[in-house]
């Protein structure tokens, strides 16, 4: 079938079509323009074997309202870097924006299992796909340490609020045997935590030295403090060194020989000051202590019809090196072994009514030794 075309609406078709001529490339160019349509975000995602794959991931990111389909930012593209590592608390994740040549602070996170630090990464990323704004400081939320007895799902998580991690019911960490003066430590954005850890300790043992061939029973009752910094980044040290302060008690003891008796009773004060190459709070302690004090002694001698010699009391210092191991039961119980032994300086001597020494060094030096067992808190 043949259509005519009558010339007068052939003239009004042609003048139609070269009106529209100019717009066809300003449509072109509002299509194309990223005001009109985002770059989609990427993600660059790497995780060891054994942890959740990349889909996995990103459907962990869209079940938390992030779409990485979605449009992102004009401009250039954007891409959410997500790297997964093994280490010795489990396992450690980092987030981090890339743009060009730009990036944003790089968050870590921290958990005993690979899951806990896959859901923590997907909640700050669903919050960085859900940002409109450009800055890209502003898109990486900052994140805290991972609690491992706590699901990371258990924090607030509002808008682009901060995820504010619960109190740790763990600290580990360690001392440093010749801290520098001044130390300074690189942390990133985010909240700095410091904790103090305590502990009293009973303790019954024995010790021997003061006297010669004496031993004699001892009751300690000590104080013990550490103070702990975490950081942003979940890093966990003891600040300084550890103090651990004790009150004993010696005797009652009794020291026989020809013809003499001599009672014993004693007190004394100490504080140690400890390194710790591991502390948990919910294992294992172990100290090295360097311990000063000072205390005193009372004897009383009596002849072998039972009449008093001599009475008198005696000051002593002492300077010595202590081991401690401690085991932290739970979140309130400890049990605990000391042994430590070193030098006492001080006059402890006994006479006979004619003046000749039943025991004491005339140099007033002496060694000590001691062990304890002990059953205390912790908190």
């Amino acid at each position: 079938m043949i259509v005519a075309v009558q010339p007068d609406h052939y003239l009004l078709m042609n003048r139609a079509l070269a009106s529209l001529t100019p717009l066809f490339p300003v449509a072109v160019l509002a299509l194309s323009s990223p005001a009109w349509a985002g770059n989609p975000v990427r993600l660059a995602y790497e995780a060891p074997e054994g942890c959740p794959a990349q889909p996995d991931f990103v459907a962990a990111v869209a079940a938390r309202g992030g779409d990485f389909d979605g449009k992102g930012s004009a401009g250039a593209q954007r891409v959410m870097v997500v790297a997964i590592r093994r280490d010795d608390h489990g396992f450690a994740g980092a987030f981090q924006v890339r743009e060009e040549e730009s990036a944003s602070n790089k968050r870590e996170v921290h958990g005993q299992s690979c899951g806990e630090v896959v859901d923590a990464l997907a909640v700050v990323t669903a919050i960085a796909l859900r940002s409109d704004s450009t800055d890209l400081a502003a898109t990486a939320a900052p994140v805290a340490d991972v609690a491992p007895s706590a699901p990371p799902t258990a924090y607030p998580l509002e808008g682009n609020a901060p995820v504010v991690p619960p109190t740790p019911e763990r600290l580990r960490g360690h001392t440093q045997f010749l801290p520098p003066r001044t130390q300074r430590v690189e942390v990133g954005p985010g909240t700095l935590r410091f904790d103090r850890v305590q502990s009293v300790t009973a303790s019954v043992g024995a010790v021997v030295g003061p006297i010669s061939s004496l031993v004699m029973p001892r009751y300690d009752l000590s104080f013990l403090t550490a103070n702990f910094v975490t950081t942003p980044e979940g890093s966990q040290r003891i600040d300084g060194m550890i103090v651990d302060v004790r009150v004993s008690l010696l005797g009652p003891s009794t020291y026989r020989s020809m013809g003499t008796t001599t009672a014993l009773t004693g007190g004394s004060l100490g504080m140690n000051i400890c390194a710790s190459p591991l502390y948990d709070t919910r294992g294992l302690v172990l100290l090295f202590c360097a311990e000063y004090g000072g205390g005193f002694m009372n004897m009383i001698t009596k002849g072998a019809d039972g009449s008093q010699i001599q009475s008198k009391t005696s000051g002593y210092a002492t300077a010595m090196f202590a081991g401690n191991i401690q085991y932290n039961l739970g979140s309130s119980f400890l049990i605990g072994v000391k042994v430590g032994g070193g030098l006492n300086l001080g006059s402890l001597t006994a006479e006979r009514a004619d003046g000749s020494r039943i025991f004491g060094s005339s140099t007033g030096v002496a060694w000590s030794a001691y062990g304890l067992l002990g059953i205390g808190l912790h908190f």
